[in-house]
């Protein structure tokens, strides 16, 4: 998602003055239409990732757990800060460590649901590297739950497994152990 920071200003100014009724004179909310632009942009311009591998033999599991995130919810626009727990056993080669937080982000390009992130993960991280399997699990802390609403301070847990993660209980319950209690 390219974010057009020119219309994001004109919105937010409407909506500051016309829906919030601030005045445009007021130095508290000087700029503020530009640094939401500037903010969105950020937010959802994750950096690429290229899935570089190695050509290493490893049959067990490699994991990056607790990578924090944040995403925005697509249904009120508020942000949820995410602990991402992402691993895979390698096929035939090992992907660079720093890949797997690039998994993470590369999926931030617009509002989602934590639902959609967590299965979007898993699938790319499985198809891409052609592993014998792949997880993630996510726990998200959500804006939306906590300062409107029912106003909890619960987490969100949501997984997705794919391959060995599916078919191997002994596998899924070490991806499960190594991550600990989310």
């Amino acid at each position: 998602m390219k974010v057009n920071k020119h219309e994001v200003e004109l919105a937010i100014e409407r909506l500051l003055t016309k829906g919030f009724g601030v005045s445009r004179d007021d130095p508290n909310y000087k700029g503020t239409p530009a640094r939401v632009a500037r903010m969105y942009a950020e937010l959802f311009s994750p950096p690429k990732n290229n899935f570089r591998t190695f050509p290493e033999k490893h049959g067990g599991l490699v994991l990056l757990r607790g990578h924090r995130a944040f995403g925005v919810c697509p249904h009120h626009l508020l942000p949820f800060e995410m602990r991402v727990h992402v691993g895979y056993i390698p096929e035939r080669c090992v992907l660079g460590l720093s890949k797997l937080a690039r998994v993470v982000e590369s999926q931030l390009t617009a509002p989602v649901l934590q639902e959609a992130f967590t299965d979007r993960v898993a699938y790319d991280l499985f198809s891409k590297t052609n592993a014998k399997g792949a997880g993630c699990v996510v726990v998200g802390e959500h804006g939306c739950m906590r300062c409107r609403g029912v106003r909890t301070t619960g987490d969100v847990v949501t997984s997705s497994m794919h391959g060995v993660f599916l078919l191997n209980p002994t596998a899924r319950e070490e991806f499960l152990r190594l991550i600990g209690r989310p």
